[in-house]
């Protein structure tokens, strides 16, 4: 009887969950402990998972620690389980070099990874034998369709990349991540059919709890599959024990055992929309309503609980996403979700599975192009965000007025941050290509977009449009592309499929693909010399003139500020630059480098008459061109012009009011 007292303690649990909080906090921030070093050329191990996409397979690989790596073909005869010996560099993963941005290297962390290995070769030395990855492995051929790995096993790697965005810029992600809701009608379907062969609730229960474990272990363990798990387990054991544990305690106590079992979900983002929307739902919501009123405030509820992660996390919200989800959770939980169980028994039942797909998918994307739900935020101070927070839950548990009109104006002034901004521009780091920020008084222009020429990664996708969201700028007032190279204007059709643009400019001269697809649009237009752009407290002119050669068409813009002057120079060669000393009568603080530092730019000539205060250049780590030449760095060096280099630095930002820079590296 004083055990049971005991475990209906709620400062027994307050005191463990705050002790447990307190230690993945120790976790998080302890130096890692690893066995591989960048000498490391050989490993052995058994691989763990694998994910394949069109011709890239991408493999974790248990050894003596857990490492992951890519090889560039569809490596059909590996198999979960197999032992193999892999030959290759290892690496640390990459920092991000530009604020704000995801950062894959602490991602890893999370998941006990600390390197990736650039495959060369790989060997099985024996092939599965372990029963647990036989089961995995049959069970992920047996599901055969995208939607049935991913609503039954949480791999949504073979969904097309731009559904999935679609998902999430409608705020409907969260529906394709197994949780509660899939646990719960898991659950019920297995107790129905145990109750039908006359098995007692108890043993049904307890045969329900440890089948859901099985699955959880196949799966793998997330933060919101955890949660729903671990939500029924307590929920049920509490239930058969009649320990009488009262719903905080139960929570608690599955915030615990989560934390306990993975420290790092505590900087995952589906740890908080799991654990935070689902404890809103379980205190806030008044069931005792009809259906359509149920849903329609669960979905209110979820969206304003969700707010604070969504700008953290992402920086925007989509506030159409509560009518879009009075459709998608109904159809995802009655119609999908039962039917993607339904064929994966009945297989010729695919067909009409297919169609249901087709209406999700089709509706998803025609949604993910109307612009006006969606709100950017810039990101700020957690503190901030905490606020917020406070206010929303005031909001929902007191509704008075003042608390409403409070919150209103607090997120109108977070929204707002941005025309609080000083002037500045940036080099992004966008590797072995160009791209730079101007920004003024509220407005903003992309001076060329980069573009990964040896890479399948988009530039524009994981650094440009991500960095813009955290600054909280809506929209390109200009984009500006110097030429037709793809290492300056190849993610251009990305970026304006998702990202709002005004005007695009082309230069002048003969067009690429690229550029001849562009003019077909309304917003797009030809530089022409000595035009000029204003842009706030900028203004930007082209100098160059129609030349026959892509290179030395290349744009060149001279950026004007009250305090500062830089010259943008694109891929142009020393002849242009000849020719714009001969023409213009230029003052320049900083030069931006011509062709990435290359030998075929950067005159003695050029240096000498504009005698920059500074140098910069846009280039990629370990290039393969070796830009910057030695050539060009000596003539810097030679006119002592102080020199920062991109793959040094990372992205750098220049305040020409202050006439400071910061560098994010």
């Amino acid at each position: 009887m004083r055990l049971k007292t005991a475990l209906q303690s709620r400062k027994l649990y307050l005191t463990l969950l705050l002790l447990v909080i307190l230690l993945s906090i120790i976790k998080i921030y302890q130096p890692n402990k690893t066995i591989y070093t960048k000498d490391t050329n050989k490993i052995t191990g058994t691989i763990i998972e694998i994910t394949r996409k069109k011709d890239k397979t991408t493999l974790t690989i248990k050894g003596k620690e857990k490492i992951i790596g890519n090889i560039y073909q569809n490596q059909k005869d590996l198999s979960l389980g197999d032992k193999v010996l892999v030959i290759g560099e290892v690496q640390i993963p990459q920092e991000p070099t530009t604020k704000h941005l995801f950062n894959y290297r602490f991602y890893l962390q999370t998941k006990n990874i600390y390197h990736t290995i650039k495959i060369e070769k790989i060997k099985v030395l024996k092939e599965n034998t372990n029963l647990y990855y036989r089961v995995k492995t049959k069970l992920q051929n047996f599901l055969t369709h995208p939607y049935q790995q991913a609503f039954l096993l949480g791999i949504t790697d073979n969904i097309e990349e731009d559904v999935i965005t679609s998902y999430e810029q409608n705020g409907i992600s969260h529906l394709f991540a197994i949780s509660g809701m899939q646990f719960y009608i898991i659950a019920t379907f297995l107790e129905k059919v145990l109750n039908k062969l006359r098995i007692n609730d108890k043993t049904t229960s307890f045969i329900t709890i440890l089948i859901l474990m099985l699955y959880t272990l196949i799966l793998g363990i997330s933060a919101s599959i955890l949660r729903g798990v671990l939500f029924y387990t307590i929920w049920k054991l509490n239930k058969i024990l009649k320990l009488n544990l009262k719903r905080e305690i139960l929570i608690m106590l599955s915030l615990i055992i989560t934390l306990f079992i993975n420290p790092y979900f505590l900087c995952d983002v589906s740890f908080y929309y799991s654990f935070i929307i689902s404890i809103g739902l379980l205190y806030f919501m008044n069931r005792n309503t009809s259906y359509f009123k149920t849903l329609l405030y669960s979905s209110y509820l979820s969206f304003l609980l969700s707010i604070p992660i969504s700008l953290y996390f992402f920086y925007q919200i989509n506030i159409l996403s509560i009518l879009y989800n009075l459709f998608y959770i109904p159809y995802v939980n009655i119609i999908i979700f039962p039917a993607t169980i339904l064929t994966s028994i009945i297989k010729p039942l695919i067909i009409i599975y297919q169609g249901l797909i087709d209406i999700l998918e089709t509706t998803s994307l025609l949604l993910s192009k109307i612009n006006i739900g969606t709100l950017i935020f810039p990101k700020t101070s957690i503190i901030i965000y905490i606020i917020e927070s406070i206010l929303i839950y005031l909001f929902i548990t007191k509704k008075k007025k003042i608390i409403k009109i409070f919150m209103i104006l607090f997120f109108l002034g977070h929204y707002l941050i941005p025309y609080t901004y000083p002037d500045f521009i940036k080099i992004i780091d966008v590797g072995q290509g160009d791209s730079a920020l101007l920004y003024s008084k509220g407005k903003a222009l992309l001076l060329d977009t980069g573009g990964n020429v040896y890479n399948e990664n988009s530039v524009v996708k994981y650094t440009t449009i991500p960095l813009l969201k955290s600054l909280g700028i809506k929209k390109l007032n200009y984009v500006l592309l110097t030429h037709g190279d793809y290492d300056h204007l190849g993610d251009i059709m990305y970026l304006n499929d998702n990202f709002l643009i005004e005007k695009i400019k082309i230069n002048q001269g003969a067009q690429t693909e690229i550029e001849k697809n562009l003019n077909k649009l309304s917003k797009t237009t030809t530089s022409k010399q000595d035009e000029v752009i204003t842009l706030g407290n900028y203004k930007i002119i082209e100098l160059n003139k129609k030349w026959s050669e892509e290179n030395s068409a290349s744009s060149i813009y001279y950026v004007i500020h009250k305090n500062l002057n830089i010259l943008f120079l694109g891929d142009a060669t020393k002849k242009v630059e000849k020719y714009i000393l001969n023409n213009y009568n230029l003052k320049v603080d900083i030069l931006k480098l011509g062709h990435h530092g290359s030998n075929t730019s950067t005159s003695k000539r050029l240096l000498r008459e504009l005698t920059p205060k500074l140098a910069l250049i846009s280039v990629g780590k370990n290039n393969r061109y070796n830009h910057p030449s030695i050539e060009v760095l000596n003539r810097l060096h030679q006119e002592n012009i102080p020199t920062l280099q991109t793959k040094d630095e990372g992205t750098i930002t220049i305040y020409p009011e202050k006439e400071t820079l910061t560098c994010d590296k």
